[in-house]
């Protein structure tokens, strides 16, 4: 056995440990994974939507939130134009009766959020990306968990809107699985993203620390941060669904992951002081110190299966080239059918992808539909891994390079 095999094992543990944690958090709580706290009362909400050029989608997401199960009274809704050039302000304007629209130089979402926060008086305020609906039940199903006086925050879970690309494919795919793996990061106290469309904050709270920095370039992720640094509990409901739109073409797809994936390593820098902290639970001892072990388990996977394909390929071709390329039939040799540990490994891993995906669509109330969904299934699972690797990858380079993501 040499070295790249046991770094192999290490990594193989390391992945499979980490899977059965997660399946134990969410087989342990199987009972409470699809409840939500009754709420006792109502209380008031300020939905708060940052519009850049938004004409396309800006009146249906007004509309969606007033159509919300939820008393009409107690829901209240800001439109920030950050200074859109087409006719967002007009669309809005239809609305003046029951939106309040606040206008501003462009100068980013943050700096929209914070601008309109002062003029919320309500419990409870909602961000809500203007390319977002919430579903009908999504309040129902939140507000409840803010009876807990520690609750900061609840997030809910996205589903992609559209799938007409196979980029969106895949994300479908990943934004499902999200909604297990955020349920299971909320339940074991280590959940540090609060996603823009759809986030809610307690008022009084988001007031207290400050509003969002204005200067980070993943906001939401910094904030989820700075509340549990001040020791407030995020909380989250699987089935406070909102719907929103996702890049549907790769390009897109890129500028949006390298700016989440380059804006993680900002803010674990910032907040640097978590990580092996115990006064920060699970996040601080368990995941932020296994994400950079999870770092490293996408990069030697990455790196030795392009190393080890692109070798075979040109022993491949270098043997064919003896027998002057000529075809021949495949030869069958019985010990190919015999598993070696990397084979068997490599099934196992399979056999887990497929498990938190069928658990994944169950939870997130979805079908399986292999008839029309079956390539969203293969791509998630094939493509999906070397996507997200490299681009894991190059946010790290970015980052130690100093490039700088604008947003």
């Amino acid at each position: 056995m040499n070295l790249i095999d046991i770094v192999y094992i290490v990594v193989y543990a390391i992945m499979l440990y980490v899977s059965l944690v997660w399946f134990t958090v969410y087989f342990k709580n199987r009972g409470i994974f699809l409840k939500n706290p009754r709420p006792k009362k109502f209380p008031s909400i300020t939905f708060l939507l940052p519009a850049y050029n938004a004409e396309k989608t800006i009146k249906r997401c007004i509309e969606s939130i007033f159509n919300l199960n939820y008393p009409k009274e107690k829901i209240k809704v800001i439109v920030i134009d950050d200074g859109s050039k087409d006719k967002t302000v007009e669309i809005v304007k239809q609305y003046k009766d029951i939106v309040k629209l606040i206008r501003q130089k462009h100068k980013g979402k943050a700096s929209a959020l914070n601008n309109a926060l002062k003029y919320v008086d309500t419990e409870l305020v909602v961000c809500m990306d203007v390319d977002s609906y919430p579903d009908k039940n999504y309040l129902l199903n939140s507000v409840g968990y803010f009876e807990n006086k520690n609750v900061a925050a609840v997030t809910p879970s996205l589903k992609v809107e559209n799938t007409d690309s196979l980029i969106r494919k895949i994300q479908w795919v990943e934004y499902i699985f999200s909604i297990f793996l955020r349920k299971v990061f909320s339940i074991a106290q280590t959940q540090y993203v609060i996603p823009g469309p759809g986030g809610i904050y307690r008022t009084s709270v988001l007031k207290e620390v400050g509003g969002f920095d204005e200067k980070n370039i993943t906001e939401d992720m910094e904030m989820g941060f700075r509340l549990i640094n001040r020791g407030y509990r995020l909380e989250n409901s699987v089935n406070a669904f909102v719907f929103t739109e996702c890049p549907k073409d790769f390009r897109g797809f890129y500028k949006q992951r390298i700016r989440w994936y380059v804006g993680y390593w900002l803010n674990v820098k910032k907040y640097s002081h978590m990580i092996f902290n115990i006064k920060y639970g699970n996040l601080g001892i368990f995941l932020l110190p296994v994400n950079f072990l999870w770092l490293f388990v996408l990069a030697f996977l990455l790196i030795t299966q392009i190393f080890f394909g692109v070798k075979s390929l040109i022993e491949f071709f270098i043997n064919w080239s003896y027998i002057n390329y000529a075809f021949t039939p495949p030869k069958f040799n019985i010990s190919l059918l015999l598993l070696d540990s990397f084979t068997f490994f490599n099934i196992l891993f399979l056999g887990i992808t497929l498990l938190s995906i069928w658990i994944s669509i169950h939870v997130s109330e979805e079908k399986i539909d292999l008839r029309r969904r079956i390539k969203f299934y293969l791509a998630f699972i094939f493509i999906y891994p070397f996507l997200f690797s490299i681009l894991w990858i190059l946010s790290i380079i970015y980052e130690l390079l100093g490039v700088k993501i604008k947003w």
